[in-house]
């Protein structure tokens, strides 16, 4: 099994100034890294990494994990070449900012929404639950598997989950959630997809996250959405609004942050009430691409329809892994 090194596919936009307000997705897209390969000998199994991540089955969010990704692991090769996404600058970040939040304590009433690029997500949480004094439950949601010629580098996501560490298995009850989302997941929203290029986006469903009556049943009266940049980011993503403001409706706040935000954090911990009252997102009701016909239309019927499967032929499939949850 060989997995393609990612280069961007798709041109991109010669009108991505006129792009307001930016999300995350679309941000990522625009910033192109060539991530060199790393070669594995040994080639890990699906079970075996899902076995580091599985959450005890008494947790209340072990519902909402998704192992999909992993199942590109189960092709029947030796070698593997697998982005080093230490390589990545916003990996190192994301491990150094989680390392902060560790020291200063978690705050108690949070549940952390990280949609960073899928291996720097990876990374935050992992080095969150390593090092957190709290119990912490990181939740994978990657719904997409690697491909040939590929929008979304999901190898960088299954890289980060073979090579990052969360730490010794199992959390209790009360551990802090903490959701990975691949910031990928929507990029490249206005283009058209070419015909040898596999759409593996995805969009996450309001059932891939915690109701707001799931949250209050647990304690969480805020949720911490995690991006990269807010200079470049002022809401949430699309596939995430209708979900935002079920919260808001229901008293949950949503803060906003990014990475540098945790590089200010007061000695001997923060109020975290008090600090996170100041990144609020007010979250609207606007139009998004769940319900454009014409985003689908671009993705040439690939986005969001039938699941595939890696192949064990050679290589990756040449299907498309879209869709709206699931895995």
């Amino acid at each position: 099994m060989r997995f393609h090194r990612y280069s961007a596919p798709l041109a991109l936009l010669s009108s991505a100034c006129s792009l307001r307000p930016w999300t995350p997705s679309v941000s990522v897209a625009f910033a192109e890294q060539d991530v060199p390969g790393e070669v594995m000998t040994i080639v890990p199994s699906h079970q075996l990494v899902a076995g580091r991540w599985q959450l005890p089955q008494d947790s209340p969010w072990a519902a909402y994990q998704k192992f999909t990704i992993l199942s590109a692991l189960d092709s029947q090769e030796q070698e593997v070449v697998l982005p080093d996404i230490n390589q990545l600058e916003v990996v190192g970040q994301a491990q150094q900012a989680a390392t902060l939040v560790a020291r200063a304590g978690l705050p108690p009433d949070a549940m952390w929404v990280v949609d960073l690029r899928g291996a720097a997500s990876v990374a935050f949480a992992a080095a969150l639950k390593r090092e957190a004094r709290e119990g912490v439950a990181p939740i994978l949601t990657f719904n997409n598997w690697p491909a040939a010629e590929e929008v979304v580098p999901a190898e960088e996501a299954l890289s980060a989950l073979v090579t990052i560490h969360p730490g010794p298995p199992g959390t209790a009850p009360t551990a802090r959630p903490v959701f990975m989302l691949d910031s990928w997941r929507l990029a490249f929203r206005f283009d058209p997809v070419d015909d040898d290029i596999t759409d593996n986006r995805y969009m996450l469903s309001q059932a891939d996250l915690p109701a707001a009556d799931t949250l209050r049943a647990q304690g969480v009266s805020r949720v911490i959405y995690l991006v990269e940049s807010a200079d470049d980011t002022s809401e949430e993503e699309d596939d995430l609004n209708a979900l935002f403001l079920e919260y808001q409706e229901a008293g949950i706040e949503v803060d906003l942050v990014d990475l540098d935000w945790f590089f200010d954090l007061p000695p001997g911990g923060p109020r975290w009430a008090e600090r996170l009252g100041t990144c609020r997102l007010r979250v609207r009701q606007r139009p998004t691409l769940v319900q454009d016909p014409k985003f689908y239309s671009r993705a040439r019927g690939g986005f969001g329809g039938v699941h595939s499967v890696p192949s064990v032929h050679g290589g990756w499939a040449s299907g498309h892994s879209g869709g709206h949850g699931g895995g």
